[in-house]
């Protein structure tokens, strides 16, 4: 049995969610929306930063880049701040909400079941 967090297995019991009245709370069907983030190895890792080159794009550290999920559910603050899942990597301590990550972008340490349920 493997001991690292399943994106796949989340998104599971996301999409089965109900809302009050018996409907499927989420629904996937995607909106897609681009942010330009440039790699900038002067930036800290797990920082972003407005891009003065690229307008209304942000550059990071690459292994931010990495550790990001590419693949949010949804976009809506209000829904962000609902599935909000704070962690304590168990690496470098730093405080994540694994919703973003797909591993510590500080200390690149990987999330394990059990900091994850």
């Amino acid at each position: 049995m493997s001991n690292k967090f399943d994106p796949q297995n989340s998104y599971e019991k996301l999409m089965s969610a109900t809302n009050a009245g018996g409907g499927n709370h989420f629904i996937d069907s995607p909106e897609e929306i681009k942010v330009q983030i440039r790699p900038d190895k002067s930036v800290s890792p797990g920082k972003f930063l407005n891009d003065p080159i690229i307008p209304g794009g942000f550059k990071a550290h690459p292994t931010t880049i990495r550790a990001m999920r590419k693949d949010i559910f949804v976009g809506s603050t209000e829904v962000f701040a609902d599935l909000e899942f704070l962690i304590h990597c168990e690496s470098c301590k730093s405080e994540l909400d694994v919703q973003f990550w797909h591993f510590c972008p500080f200390c690149e340490a990987t999330f394990t079941k059990k900091c994850v349920k």
